[in-house]
């Protein structure tokens, strides 16, 4: 289903590309065009042309002020947004009830200001998309309650991100028919072509236009978009081939040397996908000014004034300047491709498939996410990553292949793309997004070689030393190869920044950068594409249960809990949410802050000190079947499982105290709320008790089970997004002492994190993918961090511990063996109750 509108001839020309694109990808398909205006009521339409034509023709002044009290004042703008929104939703209510498309594609903005307020109240329950035609969005073009918003450059991009804080937003192709294409080289006139075309309602000094552009030395083709006294006007003029409307639009393009216009629109996108060079000449107020500040910043159009602007900007584009344009901009329409994008939205129900977030420029950094710029200290960075185990791919060659991956994906995947603005004195910390990242500042050229005599003796040395220093913010992240000659294995070192995602968001980038399917992993996608939400804890029957096991595995309430949490915060931010969800919401948030308050302070444990330099990094690899095969004999999931054998281990290995502190991290990344794609930290954490005692491995897994879930019921997660969202709220200088006064040995002893990953074989380079490590950070004077991740065959765990608390870590790695299988069905527990 189109969206579109009358107002011009823009938007009808964009609904013609979608139109063209849906029956190229779908034969048959079934596309129902609605006009905004018509659904408004019977004289609408004409009165919005009518005010809007006049407005540019008679009172520019008046549309000018208009257009920047919708940028600049807030009530104006949610005023306007509110009064559109329910006049166009009352008309496109009824059509999409009576149609019920699969896919909704509007390219009006008072269009998708109505399907936005339908989709706040629930009305929408489809893929909905604004493709937005202009190069400069306005708020009335933006909505964070849309699946994803569509533009036609990064300058516009960055613009909607302002429109609509957390709107998702894609650089995608020009919304043109397949007709407007760069021609076939030939050789220049003597006297270049052009073409003067001021939209479908000839705004602006035609007249002028076309004047400067014979006193530079072109032959003009002008369109007097119908109105009879502009033609009139213009068949005096010597030299001009005069028509009152251009039948051909693309050919029209194709066959000229350049284009002037003056509103940015869809002539002047028409003009960019044929590769011809653009003239922008006194645009009209408002969205016309914007759209060429957009376009001359992109460095696809030229702007100038007056007659005498279009005269020398036409002297100056000789046929050579001519020829290097054109080079330019067909380069720039071979990189994109409006089938792909639109194939794109069809993957998902709302929350469209593979939305890549764009328009980060300029954004400020989320309080979850500051928070780890806070936490951040030379002893203690905070840094994630992983060791990605790669068997079977070419010994050689690592480095250059890192750096084609780099050049041709990193630009598109939002982790990697990102990075920390250089912080203003009394202002908040803002992101900056960098659309071709640099091969040079992310890959570390130097492939390490593994064993005697190599670069470090075992892989724990190597992971160890790449993850020793302080990553910079501002550079973000950064890979490493490293081989162990004759064995066929090697691995790419990666670390991020924790304050561009948590661990699944981690995960998921770096393998949609090296991957040679180039997917990402089955969580990733599934938060962003399954038809229902699914249980947000990391332990569910779907993603790790063998497919020929029958047997229930119950969803701990945790699970439940935080999935309900990202559920209702989802439906609290697009306006759904009911008063009495909206209330109960309020009182969770209220009981986790007053639990949290109440909340005694961890105390002293063996597991925290003053915090040394260079962690120590170690992995254990366990069979992925006997884990799942132990959560399924006591009914539970992988998570509790392995942090019940975590907590065995510490028993006999350290003879911890009964319980110790732990922050569970737990993810809330749901596609009714937030997609593994999402930017920054979506994580809730739940304060455990872990049990640490003397105990049978059923009554430590039971009561791991307990602890989560009453963390969960009693509101912990929702007070600590309360907590850090107030946080975020106080002048930096403020937060940074609160961050390190509560993140740390003050509130618990253990960090601890289990995640999904890939069951399905994923490769690199033709090797399989074997195993991924994950590497967790420590906090300020915590001496132990253990994260979990299910890969493939196994369960991969990476332990980070520092040598200056914990001296002495070796025997964990057997110790959590050991604590597996004393859990696998039919084992004696006496063991696991005296400490083995």
């Amino acid at each position: 289903m189109l969206v579109t509108g009358s107002m011009g001839a823009g938007h009808h020309a964009a609904a013609r590309a979608v139109e063209e694109s849906a029956g190229r990808l779908w034969p048959g398909v079934e596309v129902v065009w609605t006009e905004t205006l018509d659904g408004m009521g019977p004289r609408t339409g004409p009165l919005f042309r009518a005010i809007y034509a006049g407005c540019i023709r008679y009172l520019p002044w008046l549309y000018e002020l208009y257009f920047q009290l919708l940028w600049h004042v807030p009530f104006f703008r949610a005023g306007t947004r509110a009064v559109i929104g329910r006049w166009s939703g009352r008309g496109l209510r009824p059509v999409l009830e009576s149609v019920r498309p699969d896919l909704v594609v509007a390219v009006f903005p008072e269009g998708i200001t109505g399907l936005a307020r339908l989709r706040r109240r629930g009305l929408v329950p489809m893929p909905a998309v604004a493709l937005v035609t202009d190069p400069a969005p306005h708020p009335l073009w933006a909505s964070a309650a849309l699946d994803l918003h569509l533009v036609s450059t990064e300058e516009g991009a960055a613009l909607l991100a302002r429109a609509a804080p957390g709107a998702a937003v894609r650089v995608a192709a020009l919304p043109v028919v397949r007709d407007f294409a760069p021609p076939a080289d030939r050789e220049p006139r003597e006297r270049p072509r052009a073409l003067v075309s001021c939209g479908s309602l000839a705004f602006g000094d035609v007249e002028a236009a076309c004047r400067g552009a014979l006193d530079g030395g072109a032959d003009v083709l002008v369109s007097a978009g119908r109105v009879e006294a502009l033609r009139r006007r213009l068949e005096r003029v010597p030299g001009l081939t005069v028509v009152d409307w251009i039948e051909d639009p693309a050919t029209a393009t194709r066959d000229c040397d350049l284009v002037i216009t003056n509103g940015g629109g869809a002539t002047a996108l028409e003009a960019i996908a044929c590769a011809r060079p653009l003239i922008l000449v006194d645009p009209i107020p408002g969205h016309g000014r914007a759209n060429a500040a957009v376009l001359a910043a992109a460095g696809l159009a030229q702007v100038v004034h007056g007659r005498a602007g279009v005269a020398e900007a036409v002297r100056a584009l000789d046929g050579e300047h001519r020829a290097m344009i054109g080079k330019h901009l067909r380069r720039r329409a071979d990189q994109t491709d409006l089938d792909r994008d639109l194939a794109s939205l069809m993957g998902s129900g709302p929350g469209v498939a593979d939305v890549e977030p764009r328009g980060i420029a300029g954004e400020r950094v989320r309080a979850q996410d500051a928070m780890f710029l806070h936490a951040s200290t030379p002893a203690v960075p905070q840094q994630v990553g992983a060791r990605i185990v790669v068997d079977g791919a070419p010994e050689e060659g690592w480095a250059d292949a890192l750096v084609d991956l780099v050049r041709e994906r990193a630009g598109r995947i939002d982790l990697l793309n990102r990075r920390l603005a250089p912080a203003r004195p009394g202002r908040p910390l803002r992101w900056e997004r960098v659309p071709a990242p640099d091969p040079a500042v992310h890959v570390r050229p130097e492939v390490w070689r593994i064993g005697p005599g190599g670069d470090h003796p075992d892989w724990e040395a190597a992971t160890t030393r790449f993850f020793a220093d302080a990553l910079d913010p501002t550079l973000g992240w950064e890979v490493r190869a490293a081989v162990e000659p004759g064995t066929g294995r090697a691995a790419i070192l990666a670390r991020v920044h924790h304050a561009l995602g948590d661990g699944l968001a981690v995960t998921d980038g770096l393998i949609r950068l090296l991957a040679d399917e180039d997917t990402g992993t089955p969580a990733g996608r599934l938060a962003a594409r399954s038809a229902a939400p699914s249980p947000t804890s990391t332990d569910t029957r779907a993603a790790h249960a063998s497919p020929s096991d029958t047997r229930a595995v119950r969803v701990p309430l945790s699970a439940r809990a935080l999935h309900a949490l990202a559920d209702l915060r989802e439906r609290a931010r697009r306006g759904t949410a009911t008063p009495r969800e909206r209330l109960h919401h309020a009182l969770r948030v209220a009981r986790g802050i007053g639990a949290l308050a109440l909340q005694r302070p961890a105390g002293r444990s063996p597991l925290v000190g003053r915090s040394g330099p260079g962690p120590r990094r170690i992995g254990v690899t366990l069979d992925g079947a006997e884990v799942r095969r132990a959560a399924r004999a006591h009914g539970v999931g992988t998570t509790v499982l392995v942090l019940a054998a975590l907590a065995q281990t510490l028993h006999e290995e350290l003879d911890l105290p009964p319980r110790v502190r732990t922050m569970v991290p737990m993810t809330t990344r749901t596609r009714a709320g937030t997609g593994s794609r999402a930017d920054g930290n979506r994580t809730a954490a739940v304060s455990l008790d872990l049990p640490t005692g003397p105990m049978s491995a059923t009554e430590r897994i039971a009561r791991i089970e307990r602890g989560l879930a009453a963390g969960s019921s009693a509101g912990q997660p929702e007070g600590a997004a309360a907590v850090l969202a107030g946080l975020g709220m106080l002048p930096g200088r403020v937060q940074g002492p609160l961050v390190r006064l509560v993140y740390g040995r003050r509130f618990f002893h253990l960090i601890a994190s289990v995640m999904p990953g890939a069951r399905r074989p994923l490769h690199a380079r033709g090797g399989l993918i074997s195993e991924v490590q994950p590497v967790l950070p420590l906090a300020d004077g915590v001496g132990l961090a253990v994260g979990a991740l299910h890969w493939g065959r196994f369960t991969c765990i990476g332990i980070t511990a520092d040598p200056a608390v914990l001296p002495e870590i070796g025997g964990i790695p057997g110790g959590i063996h050991r604590s597996l299988r004393s859990m696998q069905p039919g084992e004696d527990e006496s063991a696991g109750r005296h400490g083995g």
